[in-house]
């Protein structure tokens, strides 16, 4: 029996604006919101549903590869992916729990540090607490003290793993290019392994540099076969794949294992979930392969060798993806993704010059700041995650623990911003920012909103913020694209735009309110906000209203109030004017003044009494958050798009017989003429779907039916996306139904939908309504016939419903599916 782990680290950066927590859209990535959702739907959830096909494409099993592999998750991907697509999140959960009742108690889980910093290029302090952050974290989650951290990159120095001993880590995995020499624990000569030639069948025994005897096991994985999978494309097929693993050298008290990228898996590689599934559940087994974990290895097998690593230029550390040490984080190193000749990537060194100077001048306000309200400011920022994790948690106990005294309320927002301002500090280190080539990368001003975030608290705070300084230094770093200057335009061009003030928030929701209803409270851009005194009318084409809004920070409870008046004078011309809510009565004043004018007075008049009542600060559209732009957009562009699409429809309409004629007769359309044929098509195959997908009927679809038809018949590529999704979830729902109780009348019903979704080549969601289906059919005997044809119509083999009862005991270690779609 050949015993082999398979790590997948899978990870994603934070992608949230600093400012509103919320990930904005991304239109590179349509037609997912962002690549965080893209990512997941290729890799994340099609392994934990995992599907086995038969030689016909068809499933024979729906599995959780997460059951059989190594693993860990950002806790910043997990934390989106919890309020994203909770059924995934929880059935990953469950992987760990099934896993280590497989393995002695041993879970497939394990830690990572928090935010993907590269730990030997923090200082002591940053580095303890992305370790305690991450250790945090994975508590929280899986309910149990991880026994492992992933190491961002695998980056790693002496000091990096003193600290993992320091917090109770008992292994982590390394590239097999970081070991510098072995001997067997408790002899004198070493044998040099600084080659890469390092055995990564056993595990090694690293002690404490100080002596203590205090250690941690390391495993150095296989780094031909890790190499094989990310680059050679083994994961083409799963009998590939099994054999290059077997490649590694097994036997007896001995491990094959490779560490790799778990976006590798379906995203990289696509349908590479596909392979893992199979060759995880059918193949490796089948050549006598034993799934294990490294917790429970280790257990059964305890170091017997000793190891030291290498230090790294000047003891830097190194890591599995740059060859010159952790160089890619802070120099030009020579390592860069996706650079284009003549490139350099020499703007790292001043932009981590800049954050260091940030990180310690933020340090010192911190410490300065709270030593009269913290008992140990450091250990109370060790402790916020605990406040992160659980926002419900109750925060007098948490003070009560780490405050030298009771707070009052001021205090203790105050406290809250300087906790906030420490995180954004952590997280503008997150190693992404340094990785690819150019500072104007999405990733690297992704780190600088942090900054500036960071910036922001400050003067929230009352400090002093080194904003001059600070970009100074950022200018030293040149972009290698000529028209964006250096990293201070970059910072100005990128950054700034993110920038949410309490005054945008309230702006935001002044103009919003003349497009929607005025709710009375809500979340906008990360403050919780309450609207009263609201009034709003429309007179010809222009539009007025005017409220108190009062705003408050969702973390911090820092509050600000506000009186706003908004008008929309037509097109895209909107204004707002806001300021300091002036009280009850005086506000009712200036309310009646401006409406006593709003009839009468001229456009011009009416912006300079909004602004004299209600200013003194201003704003128009760029004051919106993007979801409010969104909305804004269906407003001034409808009509706009609308005539398009008439006029589209029109000359598709006036010119298809010619059309037809010319494709008839062999001529291949021109490119505009496609265009706007397949545009026509799309607009009126969507507005057809749209209207009928209330109704369970397929006769109510058949004019988007014959429309698909024409398509097809035409060659005309259509946008199918939406269509799918929503089908996707009334399938989802109706098998859900038909599950729950199999009368003839409702899986007759589910199929018809099935049956339509392919007609119109809307089929690419059944995703949800197969699984719900395997789950189902696991738990209860006595189905009707009718579920073979309706398993048929999902897309499973015939076999499947053959053999319902060998599911039962496989769905009993399964988590519960629920009919609604992940999101």
């Amino acid at each position: 029996m050949t015993d082999l782990v398979i790590h997948g680290h899978f990870y994603q950066p934070p992608r949230e604006n600093p400012w509103t927590g919320t990930i904005e859209r991304e239109p590179k990535v349509q037609p997912f919101h962002d690549w965080n959702e893209r990512i997941h739907h290729e890799c994340y959830r099609t392994n934990a549903f995992g599907r086995i096909l038969d030689g016909y494409s068809r499933i024979e099993h729906i599995v959780n590869n997460f059951d059989r592999i190594s693993f860990n998750f950002g806790p910043t991907l997990f934390s989106w992916m919890e309020g994203y697509d909770p059924i995934a999140y929880e059935r990953i959960l469950k992987a760990d729990r099934v896993s280590a009742a497989a393995n002695q108690g041993h879970g497939n889980a394990i830690a990572q540090a928090y935010n993907h910093a590269i730990l030997p290029l923090c200082n002591e302090r940053d580095r303890i607490t992305q370790v305690r952050w991450g250790i945090a974290d994975f508590r929280h989650r899986f309910g149990r003290d991880p026994e492992a951290m992933w190491l961002p990159e695998t980056a790693c120095n002496d000091a990096t793993l003193s600290t993992l001993i320091e917090e109770g880590v008992l292994f982590t995995i390394l590239s097999p290019y970081q070991a510098e020499r072995v001997r067997p624990i408790g002899h004198e000569g070493w044998t040099n392994v600084a080659d890469g030639t390092i055995d990564p069948g056993v595990p090694y025994q690293y002690f404490h540099r100080d002596g203590s005897g205090r250690s941690i096991a390391l495993f150095f994985y296989d780094g031909p076969i890790a190499r094989s999978i990310a680059f050679e494309g083994v994961l083409a097929s799963s009998q590939t794949f099994v054999s290059r693993l077997l490649n590694g050298r097994g036997g007896p008290d001995r491990l094959i294992h490779v560490a790799t990228d778990g976006e590798s898996y379906g995203h990289h590689f696509r349908l590479g979930e596909l392979t893992l599934a199979h060759a995880t559940h059918i193949e490796a087994p089948a050549r006598g392969v034993r799934f294990t974990n490294y917790g429970a290895f280790l257990e059964a097998h305890p170091p017997t060798m000793e190891v030291e690593i290498k230090t790294g230029p000047g003891g830097e550390g190194t890591s599995w993806s740059c060859a010159h040490g952790v160089g890619r984080w802070y120099r030009d190193c020579g390592c860069s993704t996706s650079s284009q000749e003549g490139w350099n990537q020499a703007w790292r060194t001043p932009l981590r010059n800049a954050l260091d100077f940030l990180r310690d001048h933020a340090a010192s306000l911190f410490e300065h700041g709270t030593a009269e309200l913290l008992a140990d400011p450091w250990a109370a920022r060790n402790a916020y995650i605990e406040l992160l994790l659980t926002p419900g948690r109750s925060l007098d106990e948490w003070l009560g623990r780490h405050a030298k005294r009771a707070l009052d309320e001021r205090e203790r927002m105050r406290v809250l911003s300087f906790l906030e301002m420490q995180r954004s500090a952590l997280l503008m280190y997150t190693s992404c920012g340094w990785f690819f080539s150019d500072i104007s990368g999405t990733e690297t001003t992704q780190i600088m909103s942090y900054a500036g975030r960071a910036l922001d608290w400050m003067e929230e705070l009352g400090l002093d913020a080194p904003r001059q300084r600070f970009l100074e230094i950022l200018s030293e770093a040149k972009s290698n694209v000529a028209e964006l200057g250096n990293g201070a335009d970059v910072f100005a061009r990128f950054v700034e735009p993110l920038r949410v003030t309490p005054s945008r928030i309230a702006s935001h929701l002044a103009i919003s309110s003349l497009v929607e209803e005025g709710d009375e409270s809500g979340l906008a851009g990360g403050y919780r906000f309450r609207r009263s005194r609201f009034q709003k009318q429309r007179h010809g084409r222009v539009r007025l209203a005017t409220s108190r809004l009062e705003v408050e920070h969702a973390i911090t409870g820092v509050r600000h109030d506000y009186a706003v008046g908004s008008m929309h004078l037509g097109g895209v011309d909107f204004y707002c004017a806001l300021g300091p809510y002036p009280g009850k009565e005086p506000f009712d004043a200036l309310a009646s003044r401006v409406w006593s004018a709003f009839r009468t007075a001229s456009l011009p008049k009416m912006l300079r009494i909004l602004q004299q009542e209600l200013g003194p600060d201003e704003g128009g559209l760029e004051s919106l958050l993007p979801d409010g732009r969104e909305r804004i957009s269906e407003l001034v562009f409808g009509n706009i798009v609308g005539n398009f699409v008439d006029e589209y429809g029109r000359m598709y309409e006036t010119n298809q017989r010619v059309l037809e004629q010319l494709q008839e007769s062999g001529f291949e359309l021109p490119k505009e003429l496609r265009t706007a044929a397949e545009f026509a098509l799309g607009r009126r195959f969507m507005q057809e779907i749209t209207n009928a997908h209330a109704s369970l009927d397929p006769a109510a679809y058949k004019k988007a039916i014959e429309i698909a038809d024409e398509a097809l018949r035409r060659g005309y590529e259509i946008d199918r996306s939406a269509a799918s999704r929503l089908l996707g979830d009334m399938i989802a729902g109706t098998i859900a139904r038909a599950t729950e109780s199999p009368i003839p009348a409702r899986t007759k019903s589910a199929m018809a939908l099935i049956e339509l979704a392919r007609r119109l080549r809307a089929d690419a969601h059944l995703f949800r309504a197969q699984e719900i289906f395997y789950q189902a059919l696991g738990e209860r005997s006595g189905w009707p016939d009718s579920i073979s044809a309706l398993a048929i119509g999902l897309g499973f083999a015939p076999k499947v419903v053959g053999r319902r009862d060998s599911l039962v005991t496989q769905l009993q270690a399964e988590p519960p599916v629920s009919s609604a779609r992940g999101r």
